[in-house]
């Protein structure tokens, strides 16, 4: 049962991961602007954020995706990690609104260099699904 839930995991991350990222390299400045706008909403942007965006994928491998051997362990120590930054940010607000403020600093590199991790996660995922 453990494998097909990782199985699943795997296949239903592959694809959001492979259009966000794809969303994050070719239109950085949309993303750009959507984290300044949750910026300026202050913790709400947080709660927006952490609710449209990260939890989703973060809750379905820590429940589902419990893999600690290698190649496995790589989405396992993406979504534990996801989480903390989730924990973190939404039980000290102001941690979770530096990292949105982020956007603005690193501008739309940081969207395109956070894009291409998301396709290569996206890459994973998929080829996992359909190999292993």
């Amino acid at each position: 049962m453990q494998d097909l839930s990782i199985k699943a995991v795997e296949a239903i991350l592959a694809y959001p991961f492979l259009l966000m990222g794809l969303s994050h390299v070719i239109q950085p400045e949309m993303w750009r602007k959507f984290f300044a706008e949750l910026h300026k909403m202050g913790p709400r942007g947080v709660i927006w954020r952490t609710f449209t965006l990260e939890l989703w994928p973060a809750a379905a491998v820590i429940a589902f995706h419990q893999d600690w051997s290698w190649p496995g362990v790589i989405l396992t120590l993406y979504g534990h990690l996801l989480m903390l930054k989730i924990s973190i940010g939404l039980l000290y607000p102001p941690l979770g609104l530096k990292s949105l403020a982020m956007a603005e600093e690193h501008g739309k590199r940081g969207f395109q260099i956070a894009g291409a991790v998301l396709i290569a996660l996206g890459l994973f995922c998929g080829w996992r699904a359909l190999t292993i």
